[in-house]
């Protein structure tokens, strides 16, 4: 069966998702100056980069909410503090995603439309469903 849409427009789709959940489990607050923060003020930031790390682009565990100012004059210009401040904030988190970096996986385009269809627009129910996808996929 086709699907109605192809794997960038779900892509897309869930990446804003995956954003409004971090945004949601972090409060809109900086992680780092602790500000309350919204608007375009307000960045659902990813941990390891998704140039490198492809398959961790729609993993809320691989992003936390930064100001725009801690986000691009901190996080993208000092980038060996900012991972050691990271390791040291959330050392579960690190250490989950070390692990998922090493695993090579690809979420189809089919269970990429399956979260898509299961999940809300508002993103409070998406870290759930991403995990119960990934853990199928990781465990098979």
């Amino acid at each position: 069966m086709a699907l109605p849409h192809n794997r960038t427009w779900y892509t897309k789709k869930l990446v804003e998702k995956a954003k409004r959940c971090v945004k949601l489990r972090d409060n809109y607050i900086c992680q780092r100056c602790n500000k309350e923060v919204s608007g375009s003020n307000c960045h659902a930031s990813h941990v390891l980069n998704v140039g490198t790390h492809k398959n961790m682009e729609l993993d809320p565990t691989n992003m936390k909410v930064l100001c725009s100012y801690c986000h691009l004059h901190w996080w993208h210009k000092d980038v060996l503090h900012a991972t050691e401040w990271f390791k040291d904030k959330f050392p579960e988190r690190y250490e989950y995603l070390m692990r998922m970096a090493k695993l090579k996986f690809k979420i189809s385009t089919a269970d990429l439309a399956e979260l898509h269809d299961a999940t809300k627009a508002d993103g409070s129910d998406y870290g759930q469903a991403y995990y119960e996808i990934i853990k199928e996929i990781v465990n098979e």
